[in-house]
């Protein structure tokens, strides 16, 4: 678990850095904070099962920081937002479509039809 917080601060200190400097780019800003949300969504998990039956009442704030941070990996999308993002860059295929390629591709297939 300790691993897991030190690489997780290490990651943002070393993404702070290269910021600062201007040298990161928003592919490698996504894939440090789809890893950090990973590994931030294990280590609660982790904390819940060291405490046992204590980690899901909130007298011990474990349960608290468990659901903030499920909050931030599923209900804010980071995860897979930046997953997305890191994997256009490393393949250079998206799967992000906007609202207007949608639509366009919609249009072509129906014209297709006709």
């Amino acid at each position: 678990m300790t691993a897991h917080v030190c690489s997780m601060y290490l990651l943002a200190e070393r993404m702070t850095q290269d910021f600062l400097a201007g040298k990161c780019s928003l592919p490698a800003i996504s894939m440090v904070k789809a890893y950090t949300t990973k590994l931030g969504r294990e280590v609660v998990a982790m904390c819940r099962e060291i405490v046992g039956g204590n980690g899901i009442v909130l007298d011990f704030g474990i349960a608290s920081k468990w659901a903030d941070m499920e909050a931030t990996y599923t209900y804010e999308g980071t995860y897979e937002i930046c997953s997305l993002v890191a994997g256009r860059a490393l393949t250079g295929v998206s799967a992000i479509k906007s609202a207007s390629a949608v639509k366009n591709s919609i249009k072509r297939q129906q014209r297709s039809k006709l």
